[in-house]
């Protein structure tokens, strides 16, 4: 794998938002316990590793491609208690949760679904999984649009594309 490419895996993990705290939601109108504020960042940090895994596979060819996904995953169990704060939590148990939610998010996006419909499926896992409210919903919607950098991944990965043609 190039250095640039090495680099741009370490800058998309990055990107990834770190562990919020209830007092952060609480400036989108939600009252949440540590626990629920948990699985937030864990939909937060699963969300974008979705967008992360899509840019990745489009955009850019093999090997690099794989060498990328193994370089993200292994920056993410680095920072799994740092960064995201999930020191309790079993990656390996994230990381299958993981997977049958990004089949979910795939079946949306090969069906034309936006960006916004995948949050908006995200939000909906979160009330199913009494997380959140139903009257809450919005107010999550709006935590993962402000917060899962969509288009930072596009940028980043779209500048990588470039130097390797």
């Amino acid at each position: 794998m190039t250095e640039h490419a090495q680099e741009t895996a370490q800058a998309l993990v990055q990107l990834i938002p770190p562990s919020v705290a209830p007092d952060f939601l609480e400036d989108y109108g939600l009252t949440l316990t540590t626990q629920q504020a948990q699985a937030v960042t864990k939909e937060l940090l699963a969300l974008s590793l979705y967008w992360i895994t899509c840019a990745v596979r489009v955009s850019i060819p093999e090997p690099v491609c794989s060498q990328m996904q193994q370089t993200i995953h292994e920056q993410v169990r680095e920072k799994w208690g740092s960064r995201f704060g999930l020191v309790h939590v079993p990656i390996d148990e994230f990381y299958a949760a993981m997977e049958r939610k990004h089949r979910m998010w795939e079946d949306i996006t090969q069906q034309g679904g936006e960006p916004i419909a995948v949050l908006s499926a995200a939000a909906e896992g979160l009330e199913d999984d009494h997380v959140i409210a139903s009257h809450d919903r919005q107010n999550m919607l709006a935590v993962l649009l402000d917060l899962v950098p969509i288009d930072e991944i596009g940028e980043l990965v779209a500048e990588l594309e470039e130097t390797l043609r």
